[in-house]
């Protein structure tokens, strides 16, 4: 059996760590699945139960962030770049993935103006064909920074309260 990929996954806000997701995109961008596709959810959740355990309580809220997760790689793998395993690096000696630092936009909310996209200095943002705003690589987002929070107009941008980082500090002692 080849070894499956690994990545790390924000359900509800804790990471979570799912095996064969790479392929399992990449096989769905071949048989032509759109991101929004009225399917997608449940050939996604089939898809990672092969090699994943998915509780029964959770199924909604990984249908929700493997919809988003999907629609990531299918604008990347869209857009002809190469799809390659990110190192995000250390915050306070911790690999990033493991900070849930990272905005949430709401789709109710966003008006499209695209005013977070300009304010954000690591292109966290990306625009959808349908014009609204959708969080591309949350990791990428500076732990602490929310000034896409403060430019954004309509507030449908949701952060992390700050001192909620003070459980992922290491302590110097």
């Amino acid at each position: 059996m080849d070894k499956l990929s690994y990545q790390l996954v924000m359900i509800d806000g804790v990471p979570a760590g799912l095996l064969g997701l790479s392929e399992l995109f990449e096989q769905l961008y071949q048989e032509g699945v759109l991101p929004y596709d009225s399917e997608l959810a449940g050939k996604l959740v089939a898809g990672v139960r092969k090699h994943n355990y998915i509780p029964k309580a959770a199924i909604e809220s990984y249908q929700e962030a493997l919809k988003l997760e999907y629609l990531r790689f299918y604008h990347q793998r869209k857009s002809g770049k190469p799809l390659a395993p990110r190192d995000y690096g250390l915050w306070e000696g911790r690999p990033r993935e493991q900070i849930p630092w990272f905005p949430i936009v709401s789709r109710d909310l966003c008006n499209g103006c695209g005013a977070c996209i300009e304010i954000c200095p690591k292109g966290v943002f990306v625009k959808e064909d349908s014009g609204k705003v959708f969080v591309a690589d949350p990791f990428l987002c500076i732990v602490g920074c929310c000034f896409c929070k403060s430019a954004c107009e309509p507030k449908a941008i949701l952060m992390p309260k700050q001192d909620m980082l003070n459980a992922y500090r290491i302590s110097k002692k």
